[in-house]
């Protein structure tokens, strides 16, 4: 894997370690898999309003160097996605739910293709789905020892159900696709193919669920082995681009390195379709 950079922000023009490197969103640029590389972006609009900083990279992937207000997911591929926030939205958010509760009233707000959750008069999350939104709800989850809520609705990308801890600001916890439903741990839905019970292994073993996690296997003992390849990890994520050669079925994983840098691993399953579903044989981890 060799890193490849590719910058997303306001109309402008790239520069890398002083060399130019094309438009944002344009074609990647190669970078240093040990060592410094200098990045120097200037927006066509606000000419002379340039920024600058530095990618640490390691082995091939980026593990610090970014200012405020830009973030870095990076893909198994190499791809390293940088975007550049550079203007601040002063849009008021629009509210679309509210909910009492005993630290304040909390409204769940949207702000273009955003969602945003606060309480009132006070700093907003900004949660990880895209707008436009419809149907969203939010209810209490019970929990022995801290409070929290969830957040139901659609988005661009389909149905979300996020869970929030009610910290001051808001604390997302977990994000899941589709409903959430009384009594289960997660998400339900039908499971039609090979990729739709791995993702659902995956949320099981995302939520701790273990014993949920082994029935989506051929071999259930073989569930601590297999959960225990992936460790913690934030969110499951499609691959932007297949790995070749890991397996029939592929998945990602990200995990957060700073709270701007993000790693995405892919996850490979070999799946075999059953008289009572389709059934995990075994799991790779890229």
């Amino acid at each position: 894997m060799h890193p490849v950079l590719i910058v997303e922000a306001a109309p402008g023009i790239v520069y890398v370690n002083g060399r130019y490197a094309g438009e944002t969103g344009g074609p990647v640029t190669p970078l240093l898999r040990d060592g410094v590389c200098f990045v120097e972006y200037h927006q066509f609009d606000k000419w002379g309003a340039g920024l600058a900083f530095r990618l640490v990279m390691k082995s091939g992937m980026l593990v610090d160097g970014l200012p405020q207000d830009v973030y870095a997911v990076q893909w198994p591929s190499g791809l390293l996605e940088i975007e550049i926030h550079t203007e601040t939205d002063d849009t008021p958010p629009q509210i679309l739910q509210s909910l009492q509760t005993p630290y304040g009233m909390l409204h769940v707000m949207s702000r273009g293709d955003a969602l945003l959750v606060g309480y009132e008069g006070g700093q907003a999350t900004e949660l990880p789905v895209i707008g436009p939104f419809f149907d969203i709800r939010v209810q209490t989850q019970p929990h022995p020892t801290m409070p929290l809520i969830i957040i139901l609705g659609d988005g661009d990308e389909g149905a979300f159900s996020l869970l929030v801890r009610l910290d001051n600001p808001p604390l997302l916890m977990q994000t899941g696709a589709g409903q959430i439903f009384p009594g289960e741990s997660r998400i339900k839905r039908e499971y039609l193919s090979a990729s739709d019970a791995a993702r659902a292994w995956l949320e099981a073993v995302q939520d701790g669920d273990h014993a949920k996690a082994a029935a989506y296997l051929q071999t259930p003992s073989l569930q601590r082995r297999f959960s225990m390849q992936l460790g913690d990890f934030e969110q499951i994520v499609p691959l932007k681009t297949p790995v070749p050669g890991l397996a029939p079925v592929e998945w990602g994983i990200l995990r957060l390195v700073t709270p701007q840098i993000a790693h995405v691993e892919a996850v490979g399953f070999v799946c075999t379709n059953t008289e009572n579903g389709w059934r995990i044989e075994s799991v790779i981890v890229n």
